[in-house]
């Protein structure tokens, strides 16, 4: 049971800590917002959100590259058989991977040097090298979710469900419950009708 619960945590990590940032920087700047009203602005605040906000976008890349949702250019896979379909997506992703391992090895080098030559920040006095370090930590666990996925989707078969797709299935079944005689929900019917027969043309 705690060995499931771990696994689980470790899959989804990088989730729990973007949940933590965002509500941390949007706390933040809604009090320096306040406490600017009163006059009384802190000299800190909006570095610390930055900052904050720079560690959610890398967090949030490495958990979109988890549960497959980065933007790709697909259209013309979709009239591809499907062993040429897969050895282009996993062409694709081998780039990534070398990608992300290069990233995070340079990333490296520029903390180093930022070790040995320290820029501190001028709000809090704060070493950039300790703040970029989320720059080779989110390149390499980037990676790591590249062969992660491609190891679930193209070894083990597991199937991979496009949350853009699967929120797309659970409005079409909301709609589908929903009454007849609410206005809202014809306006939507009338929407989906159009979108599909302009996808038949």
């Amino acid at each position: 049971m705690l060995k499931k619960a771990f696994i689980a945590f470790m899959d989804h990590f990088e989730g729990y800590i973007c949940q933590i940032l965002l509500v941390f920087f949007v706390t933040i700047l809604m009090i320096q917002i306040i406490l600017r009203w009163f006059g009384m602005p802190l000299t800190w605040s909006e570095e610390v959100a930055r900052y904050s906000f720079l560690w959610f976008i890398m967090f949030g890349a490495c958990y979109a590259t988890r549960l497959s949702a980065l933007n790709r250019v697909t259209l013309h896979i979709m009239y591809m058989p499907s062993w040429m379909a897969n050895a282009l997506l996993i062409i694709g992703d081998i780039f990534w991977f070398v990608f992300n391992l290069a990233m995070a090895w340079y990333g490296y080098l520029s903390i180093q040097e930022l070790l040995e030559l320290p820029y501190y920040t001028p709000g809090l006095d704060w070493n950039l090298a300790y703040i970029y370090m989320v720059f080779p930590f989110s390149f390499l666990l980037m990676a790591i979710r590249v062969l992660q996925v491609d190891i679930c989707k193209y070894i083990l078969k597991w199937e991979i469900i496009d949350p853009d797709k699967a929120s797309v299935e659970e409005s079409k079944r909301a709609l589908m419950d929903c009454p007849e005689d609410d206005p809202a929900c014809e306006e939507v019917r009338r929407y989906t009708e159009c979108s599909a027969e302009e996808e038949k043309k």
